[in-house]
């Protein structure tokens, strides 16, 4: 079992700790740093525009630009697993049918995230065979099937990942709602405003990847957005004959 890190600046923390004796983020087990940019989104994307796909957040009334926040929630979960040491990101050549380009490959150097959720997920689709551990087939593996809106499905993973533990609660449907398929989940905004404090940590874990190598940190911010694109399916709709 790996020990217990901060989701911010990734100290090790010991046994029973409430803050972070590194940075003083209140510690919250196996909480993953892209739930933060989720609860928090307005924080780490822009807000909703005219036109363009836009996700509420789950407390306040705030809304966000979906495909950027499901990109930044992403890009957070790269940072941390590779801060953290559980995996390394380089840029190296991809070839296509035609050409080669760069792109953004993870190696995994351990085989456990201290974090659930999104940082899990991407441990477990990380292959092992470098050819095919590029940034953007991971996340394309993290996603799944193809579907009408895999930013969605990013944020989904998050929200089940907070359910898990305790930040979601799920409700039961009534009268004619319980004809409608899926689930209700409603957040908890007293738990989750107590996690505000991880907010500075987490950005000071993107600024850190940046300042670190920003060539890298571009790259993988444009192979995370090709990853979940490559899993955009438009509906085909038949005109009934």
């Amino acid at each position: 079992m790996a020990g217990l890190r901060c989701v911010g600046c990734v100290s090790e923390i010991a046994s029973g700790a409430r803050f972070c004796p590194n940075c003083g983020a209140p510690i919250v087990a196996a909480l993953a740093p892209s739930c933060i940019v989720y609860l928090f989104g307005d924080q780490f994307a822009g807000l909703d525009k005219p036109l363009t796909p836009g996700e509420k957040l789950p407390c306040g009334d705030a809304k966000v630009q979906k495909r950027e926040l499901a990109q930044e929630m992403l890009r957070a979960a790269f940072a941390h697993l590779e801060k953290e040491g559980s995996i390394s990101l380089t840029i190296g050549q991809k070839k296509t049918l035609i050409f080669k380009s760069d792109a953004v490959f993870v190696t995994l150097k351990r085989c456990e995230a201290t974090a659930g959720g999104i940082e899990a997920g991407i441990i477990e689709a990380v292959t092992g065979d470098a050819k095919k551990d590029s940034v953007d087939e991971v996340v394309g593996r993290l996603i799944g099937e193809e579907r009408i809106d895999p930013w969605g499905a990013v944020i989904e993973q998050a929200k089940e990942h907070l359910l898990s533990l305790g930040y979601f609660a799920e409700e039961g449907r009534s009268g004619l709602g319980k004809l409608i398929p899926g689930r209700t989940l409603t957040p908890r905004c007293d738990r989750i405003a107590t996690l505000r404090g991880h907010v500075p940590a987490v950005q000071a874990l993107l600024r850190d990847l940046n300042s670190r190598d920003s060539a890298l940190n571009r790259r993988l911010g444009e192979d995370i957005k090709n990853g979940i694109t490559s899993r955009y399916q438009t509906r085909d709709i038949e005109a009934d004959e």
